[in-house]
């Protein structure tokens, strides 16, 4: 396998329903396990939130497929980061999700409020120390932590493409 990754997004749900969220997870463990992927999925009945981790070839693969799916719209790249251990090792895809708006049963990060749940606001490190807080909490170990990847901070035109973003991060050498 390549470099180890790990990749966050969300999007916004369309043409989805809360009582898909079984198939979809059933599907995922099966193909994320075959790929040789873990993470993690976050989902209120509006919104998703996801991490993925492996190598490119397979990061970019799944993500590819995500950012296809009619199911998804908005999708926004949060973190891309180089790994020096797997934050989900366990899961091929563990999942948190809830019908109502609030994820109540994840208080794991005391500066992050997840009433009426929205991570396009949240950074980078909102996102890695939500992340590594929900790793911790099911593996009962700490989790091995990542370094932020150095980013060139320029003004540029961002892509409304997730593809584009995700390669954009892998050329910088994730």
């Amino acid at each position: 396998m390549s470099k180890l990754i790990g990749v966050a997004y969300c999007s916004k749900a369309t043409q989805f329903s809360f009582r898909e969220v079984d198939e979809i997870l059933k599907v995922s463990r099966t193909n994320n396990a075959r790929d040789g992927l873990t993470g993690a999925l976050i989902y209120d009945n509006a919104t998703f939130l996801q991490w993925l981790e492996g190598g490119e070839s397979e990061i970019r693969q799944v993500f590819g497929r995500i950012s296809r799916d009619e199911r998804h719209s908005e999708i926004k790249l949060l973190s891309v980061r180089s790994l020096e251990g797997r934050w989900f090792p366990d899961w091929s895809m563990t999942a948190a999700v809830t019908e109502g708006q609030t994820l109540r049963g994840l208080k794991l990060v005391p500066h992050i409020s997840l009433s009426g749940f929205d991570p396009y606001g949240w950074s980078e490190e909102d996102v890695a120390t939500f992340m590594t807080s929900l790793s911790d909490y099911l593996t009962r170990r700490p989790a091995p932590k990542s370094e932020r990847l150095p980013e060139q901070v320029a003004p540029r035109k961002l892509s409304h493409d997730p593809m584009v973003c995700l390669d954009r991060h892998l050329r910088r050498g994730v």
